[in-house]
């Protein structure tokens, strides 16, 4: 089976709990793991590689739908073509998190994980120094990993309006659904069913639910909230944008 979903991203903002929702319908099919990475890291293993990790058709009169979860799939520069010319019907979902409180989640993320070794403010400091001619080397070389461009672009992945409007250039505004990791955590019910939907499925009642891959962590200081939102604060019109275009759900997302 080809993925007819993919979950984007954002990385911190709920993708493993919603991909775990989904796959409690009774009509979805998970893949051999929630993040494949096909699209991003493993692109030039190809296709018979990737259609490995999807179950096998077994000639369902209404078959089931399947897909994956990678939140890299949202910042990586390539990822949008390559998977519209694999599947130009895919169905993409992105899930948005206040981007401060997504930028400090993913800091202490790479803290935990022993990757980040600089205070949160001098992470946020050195980015663009980490990340200059990250994108350029992706683009001129396909199959290139960029270990800072993954781990420490606290700040660059939460340019939400630059990164979907990528994803609208190579799928139509009906192909692309957009939710509030805000709502999600508040209401998971709801917000799978938003999903549902939109994937062509009946309501389905979730279940009893867990938040997974939840990090404590200590709350973010009035100053460098007040300093993250303003390097942010240029992404803000692209992304009122961008959102006019793509399917949201119910909640709204500017409100951060």
């Amino acid at each position: 089976m080809r993925p007819a979903f993919l979950i984007i991203g954002a990385m911190r903002s709920g993708t493993t709990s919603l991909y775990r929702y989904l796959c409690t319908h009774p009509d979805v099919l998970p893949a051999l793991r929630k993040e494949v990475h096909y699209y991003d890291f493993q692109f030039a293993k190809g296709r018979a590689w990737y259609a490995a990790h999807y179950p096998r058709r077994r000639g369902w009169r209404s078959p089931p739908v399947t897909g994956e979860a990678s939140p890299y799939y949202m910042v990586h520069p390539l990822a949008p073509a390559r998977a519209h010319g694999h599947n130009p019907r895919l169905k993409v979902i992105a899930v948005l998190r206040d981007p401060v409180e997504r930028a400090h989640s993913h800091y202490h993320h790479e803290r935990a994980q022993g990757v980040e070794q600089l205070p949160f403010r001098a992470a946020i400091d050195a980015e663009a120094e980490r990340l200059a001619g990250s994108e350029a080397r992706l683009r001129q070389a396909p199959h290139y990993y960029c270990h800072n461009h993954h781990h420490f672009s606290y700040l660059h992945r939460g340019r939400y309006g630059l990164h979907l409007s990528r994803w609208l250039a190579h799928f139509p505004a009906q192909q692309v659904l957009v939710l509030s990791a805000e709502a999600l955590f508040a209401n998971p019910n709801a917000v799978a069913n938003e999903a549902f939907a939109f994937l062509g499925l009946s309501p389905h009642a979730i279940g009893p639910v867990r938040a997974h891959n939840q990090r404590r962590h200590p709350a973010l200081p009035a100053a460098a909230r007040a300093s993250v939102t303003r390097r942010l604060e240029d992404d803000r019109p692209l992304l009122a944008a961008v959102l006019r275009k793509a399917q949201t759900g119910t909640t709204p997302l500017l409100g951060w």
